[in-house]
């Protein structure tokens, strides 16, 4: 029994840790150049060359870098190489002569990518920040990873050979994993919708001039990591069950309710 048990507990570690690395790794996109951050975001606009109408677009000569004196356009006189990635935190412009990644709080810091069309000027930059504002709840993220953070060290403290007041540490597990699947089945359903709501409208105001693409890598993330949280909640509903009826059989009522008694599983 004491095998099963905090076999148990080592697996539910395990997938705990796993979740709580995918959502911190969502959390991050987009914050370096690297690959491995860069292709974790929400989703990216891009101008679509495809468009009858984007022979009418025409790079501002005045896109510039504004950490230099320079007039002179940096980022390529192809537009359909820029793209911007939009993350949690951050945001990733690249073109062909420029690749980088910065903070919302940072954006001034970076190159315009002011367009005309049809002698209208629009900021493709601007409008994902735009968006970004309104839309991506990056404080149900964080505020997800606070508590998939405690419910592992809870679980950390459960698989020790000997603990104090397991009854009563369990069921505060319990009662945490049950608000984090709910708060981050909230967060997920709102990521999925605000992409979903962007490809949409963007298409469609921008006359197809600019493309939506979905983050893939951070959609299988979000929903893998809700699907393991769900497990988590699921180990320790069995957890408790198991601790009421062995406490029921030795007719310990009065031991749970001290909540100070040490289990030894």
């Amino acid at each position: 029994m004491f095998i099963i048990s905090k076999g148990v507990i080592l697996l539910t570690i395990i997938i705990q840790f796993t979740a709580t690395v995918l959502l911190v790794f969502l959390l991050l996109g987009c914050v370096d150049t690297s690959s491995s951050y860069s292709n974790v975001y929400l989703f990216n606009y891009k101008f679509n060359s495809s468009s009858l109408l984007y022979q009418h677009l025409t790079l501002d000569l005045n896109s510039t870098n504004s950490t230099t004196s320079t007039t002179t356009s940096i980022l390529g006189a192809d537009l359909s190489t820029i793209s911007v990635k939009v993350g949690y935190l951050a945001f990733c412009i690249s073109s062909e002569e420029l690749e980088q990644c910065i903070s919302n709080a940072n954006l001034a810091n970076i190159p315009q990518m002011s367009v005309t069309f049809l002698e209208t000027k629009f900021d493709l930059l601007n409008i994902a920040q735009t968006f970004h504002n309104s839309i991506v709840h990056s404080h149900l993220l964080m505020a997800s990873i606070i508590l998939t953070l405690t419910i592992l060290v809870i679980l950390c403290y459960l698989i020790l050979p000997v603990s104090f007041g397991a009854v009563v540490v369990k069921k505060i597990g319990l009662v945490l994993t049950f608000i984090n699947m709910i708060l981050w089945g909230l967060g997920s359903m709102l990521q999925h919708q605000l992409v979903n709501a962007t490809t949409k409208l963007m298409s469609g105001v921008s006359f197809e001039i600019v493309e939506v693409g979905r983050g893939q890598r951070a959609e299988t993330m979000t929903w893998v990591a809700f699907s393991f949280l769900i497990v988590v909640f699921l180990s320790f509903v069995m957890m408790n069950y198991v601790a009421m009826k062995s406490l029921k059989k030795k007719g310990g009522g009065g031991e749970e309710k001290k909540g100070v008694i040490m289990e030894k599983v």
